[in-house]
């Protein structure tokens, strides 16, 4: 192997990168959705325009009391995000642990400190779910068995460590949704592949839209059999719904317009934060709006249902595709301020770190796979 790798770089250097931009607009951007979304996650578009003078584009106080899987603390709340970026921390947590790509143990580590060192009961009823189901493993049936998007609104820091390399991608955000069940799994799979492909230099939508179908087709050709894609009768709702969704969303070219279609398409089964309906509008918005971070994440909170989420995966999709830069000032600082528990561009620093030490790594082992040709 090469004598010297570096594993470290000058913070000034590497928080001057396209690579950190892109790692910390995700991080952030995901946190805006999702604190953006949860004061209004149960009005509908109708009474957010009545309570709020038209579509939803600034923070405002929470008027629901704080709950294990929303907001904590008893401040109006503004710009505080839920669980769902509280989650998305843990799963850093695992990352800077191992030092690069988790197992599922070492998320499971996290979850398990948490519970049982909590601060308060606030902190130990929100990871009660998925720590139980991590000890019971198949003898729980997670949230009573339902796909629900647990793992798909908080994962988007494993595509960041898996950029540009949207199968390990896949693979890895499958194996960490070991705390949800069904269909679940694939489509947390299918978010942290789409954030691989939009960590490339330069992506196209199409090209992240691609590589998620590509990845979730290998993986299903190879797990089913060579004859799944011949079978008549197979059921694969996250690429049927997604399938259909894309085309409404490329026919309009509206956050707004796709809404009234996405709903006929959508509105089945009874739980609120099905994971089929996350990714779904989640990346329908990111193709309507061509990649605007605004005009994504206000036309995934003024959708409806599980808004926040909606809202937090998209914002974090679309600042990993274009990086910090093109998110709107005015929504940063408050985002910043409402969360002091975590600094987030110091979250997006060392991942960044992980992310270089594991590209230098790769390139003396392919340096000395050369050398043995």
């Amino acid at each position: 192997m090469v004598t010297a790798i570096r594993t470290k770089i000058e913070v000034n250097r590497m928080e001057d990168t396209k690579l950190f931009s892109k790692v910390y607009g995700c991080m952030l951007g995901g946190a805006i959705g999702d604190a953006l979304g949860g004061p209004v996650e149960h009005q509908t578009p109708e009474e957010i325009r009545a309570n709020y003078d038209g579509n939803l584009d600034r923070y405002v106080p929470y008027n629901n009391p704080a709950a294990h899987h929303g907001r904590f603390g008893d401040s109006d709340g503004i710009g505080v995000y839920t669980d769902d970026t509280r989650l998305k921390h843990l799963f850093c947590e695992a990352i800077f642990n191992a030092k690069g790509k988790p197992r599922a143990g070492d998320l499971a580590h996290v979850m398990a400190k948490i519970y049982h060192h909590a601060p308060d009961d606030m902190w130990q009823g929100f990871v009660e779910e998925y720590y139980m189901k991590t000890i019971w493993r198949s003898d729980k049936v997670i949230f009573g068995g339902e796909p629900t998007n647990g793992a798909i609104m908080a994962n988007s820091p494993l595509g960041l460590i898996t950029a540009c390399h949207p199968d390990e991608a896949y693979q890895l955000g499958f194996d960490l949704s070991f705390f949800t069940d069904g269909h679940a799994k694939t489509a947390a799979a299918m978010m942290v592949t789409a954030i691989s492909e939009a960590m490339r230099p330069n992506p196209t939508v199409e090209g992240v839209i691609e590589a998620t179908r590509e990845a979730h087709l290998r993986f299903h050709r190879r797990r089913e059999g060579d004859h799944w894609h011949t079978t008549q009768w197979r059921y694969d709702p996250n690429m049927m719904f997604l399938d259909k969704a894309l085309v409404i969303a490329r026919e309009k070219r509206d956050v707004f317009a796709i809404r009234e279609p996405l709903m006929e398409l959508l509105e089945w089964g009874h739980l609120f934060s099905d994971s089929i309906h996350t990714i779904v509008v989640a990346l329908s918005m990111f193709v309507a709006s061509e990649a605007d971070i605004e005009k994504s994440i206000v036309g995934a909170i003024m959708y409806g249902r599980d808004k926040d989420s909606y809202a937090s995966v998209v914002g974090a999709l679309i600042g990993a595709f274009h990086g910090v830069e093109a998110i709107p000032e005015r929504w940063i600082q408050p985002v910043i301020d409402g969360n002091p528990a975590v600094d987030m561009r110091d979250y997006a620093r060392r991942l960044t770190q992980i992310i270089i030490t594991d590209q230098q790594k790769r390139r003396a082992n392919l340096d000395d796979i050369e050398a043995l040709l």
